[in-house]
């Protein structure tokens, strides 16, 4: 047992590192509004053009995000970025058949999010991206 506890241990740091191993990263927060108004519980998506993990964060009340890699790791990787947001949360039913969470409709138009049309650099250091979108 404490050989296999050992053993989870060293793989947690060969996996995690000394934080220089890993992909190089560059810190993104910003805000987001709708038609001037700050956009709430809204997901902030950055896709990598050039392939690989998409980083997420969640606006607060003010429309504030800040972007996390994964848990623990704040930020993006550098270089250009599809930026996808969206406000659509689906409906939970629970095995009783009544509804759990009502979910929320999508807010914000398809080429903010599924066909988005922002585009931004990602950079070493911190990035901070104000998103001004409209419904029209």
């Amino acid at each position: 047992m404490v050989l296999r506890s050992l053993g989870l241990i060293l793989l947690s740091f060969m996996l995690v590192g000394c934080g220089s191993s890993g992909p190089q990263l560059g810190t993104v927060d910003g805000t987001v509004t709708l038609d001037g108004s700050p956009l709430p519980h809204a997901v902030v998506a950055l896709v990598p053009v050039e392939g690989g993990r998409t980083a997420e964060g969640i606006t607060d009340d003010s429309g504030h995000f800040v972007i996390e890699f994964a848990a623990g790791s704040k930020g993006a990787l550098l270089g250009d970025h599809e930026i996808r947001v969206t406000t659509f949360r689906e409906k939970v039913i629970g095995d009783n058949g009544r509804v759990e969470d009502p979910g929320v409709p999508e807010k914000v138009p398809a080429k903010f999010n599924r066909e988005s049309e922002l585009v931004r650099t990602v950079e070493a250091g911190s990035n901070h991206f104000d998103l001004e979108l409209t419904s029209k």
